[in-house]
């Protein structure tokens, strides 16, 4: 596996914690719009040290770019939530694992690069398996049409906003780049906070606990991500490699579901294995990528 693969496989690690951190605040009595608002600001205090790491000489005229990348982030980020709190995050995270398939066609439109055709596999075997994962749940009627839309939309935001980073960062700054999206992201949470006074952020020890812990996860794994994309321009190979959080967040519901408060393996039943049928898919999509990046390097 070429070594800049460990990032965002590492980041997917860490993702899937988070996410299983911030469901059990909501399930606790934290609110969707406070983890939100929480988690966005982490996002922006975790990039901002990335200011003293600039060696470039930044064009300022072009500093849209990076705002463009935090709003389309911060929209990403409030579909998310939505998802989460309406379904299983056994179901939501895998399914954000389609996003290497908007980062696969937002290369071909946005920059006219095309994705080796090993990589068109595995971006197609994890839709796939997404659809494979939701099989189980049909039944969940309006429910699940919800949950899916809202999650398949904040992975289409998600994969356009990775091939903005892969595009724009390098020749802009990466480390200021990725800081001032991030910085845009957390003021606009700011902005939405002043306008929106019913929200308070003061949480009791517990929800704060968990509230807390879940947007520094976020916010820590979106490092790995944003400085993998930057550094590297493989957004399709490093997605691809990222899905498997759709693995990783069923093995931890799995193995630290009793400490965390987290019981959907058992309650969701036998959709829950169908999730772990898609995730295999996923998985085996993420192999072919490794496998083509490891031969044919970065594109």
């Amino acid at each position: 596996m070429p070594v800049y693969l460990l990032l965002p496989l590492a980041a997917a690690i860490v993702y899937a914690l988070g996410s299983i951190v911030i469901k059990r605040g909501l399930a606790l009595g934290v609110t969707m719009d406070q983890s939100f608002h929480i988690t966005n600001l982490f996002v922006g205090l975790v990039f901002l040290p990335l200011l003293f790491f600039e060696q470039k000489e930044i064009e300022w005229l072009l500093i849209w770019k990076p705002i463009v990348m935090g709003i389309v982030f911060f929209l990403g980020n409030w579909l998310t939530f939505e998802g989460i709190k309406r379904g299983d995050v056994s179901l939501v995270t895998p399914i954000m694992g389609t996003k290497v398939v908007w980062v696969a066609i937002g290369l071909v439109v946005l920059t006219g690069q095309v994705p080796s055709t090993a990589l068109w596999v595995a971006a197609v075997m994890t839709a796939v398996g997404i659809f494979v994962m939701g099989l189980g749940d049909l039944k969940g009627g309006s429910h699940l049409v919800l949950t899916v839309s809202l999650t398949l939309s904040s992975a289409a935001l998600f994969g356009i906003c990775d091939v903005l980073v892969s595009w724009w960062s390098a020749d802009f700054g990466a480390p200021t780049f990725l800081a001032i999206g991030s910085i845009t992201v957390a003021l606009l949470s700011i902005t939405l906070l002043a306008f929106r006074r019913q929200t308070s952020l003061v949480l009791p020890p517990l929800l704060r606990k968990w509230a807390w812990w879940g947007g520094f996860l976020i916010g820590l794994q979106a490092i790995a991500m944003g400085m993998s994309l930057s550094l590297f321009r493989d957004a399709t190979g490093i997605n691809v490699v990222y899905a498997s959080r759709g693995l990783w967040v069923i093995v931890l519901v799995v193995v630290l579901g009793p400490i965390l408060g987290n019981s959907e393996h058992r309650e969701s039943g036998r959709a829950f294995w169908w999730r772990v049928f898609g995730t295999v898919i996923l998985t085996t999509a993420i192999v072919i990528a490794v496998i083509d990046r490891a031969q044919n390097g970065a594109t």
